[in-house]
């Protein structure tokens, strides 16, 4: 099975094998600029690389969507992810967000509990690329048991 992202091949692969692929992913981005700009730039990084390693590895189970942004100081996320979930959750058994952002985690309720899935955030920049694909690999593991636990219920 190749690789399920937001393009309309992989749509085409995802039709006609969707018996086997229960499972959406979404990224979660903050937007924000100013002071914090780059340190919310290097969060949305990490997410998105975490979210397509883990996407490669589990190709043929998992439907990587395009990242949902939002503005940082927005008070209406939460009720986003919700409504996002309500709608994946007709065509997939499971929905997880993926995300580095602290207020997120603090901000998740009983109907997220399970499917916001916070990491965090590992500063990549400049470090050696062995060990940064170390890093994100562990991270991906630990993503890997969470699901894992997730389909295991089901």
């Amino acid at each position: 099975m190749k690789k399920l992202k937001w393009v309309s091949n992989d749509v085409d692969s995802y039709n006609q094998a969707k018996e086997y692929i229960d499972t959406a992913i979404v990224p979660l981005m903050a937007v924000s600029i100013g002071s914090e700009m780059k340190n919310i730039v290097a969060k949305g990084e990490f997410i998105t690389l975490v979210s397509t390693d883990l996407e490669r590895q589990l190709k043929g189970r998992v439907f990587l969507f395009p990242s949902y942004s939002y503005l940082k100081k927005s008070e209406n996320v939460i009720e986003n992810l919700i409504e996002w979930k309500t709608e994946l959750q007709q065509e997939f058994k499971h929905v997880f967000f993926l995300t580095s952002e602290d207020d997120l985690k603090k901000m998740k309720n009983e109907h997220l509990e399970g499917e916001l899935i916070w990491l965090p955030t590992i500063p990549l920049e400049h470090m050696d690329d062995n060990l940064k694909r170390k890093l994100l690999q562990d991270q991906v593991e630990q993503i890997l048991n969470i699901l894992l636990q997730s389909w295991n219920k089901s």
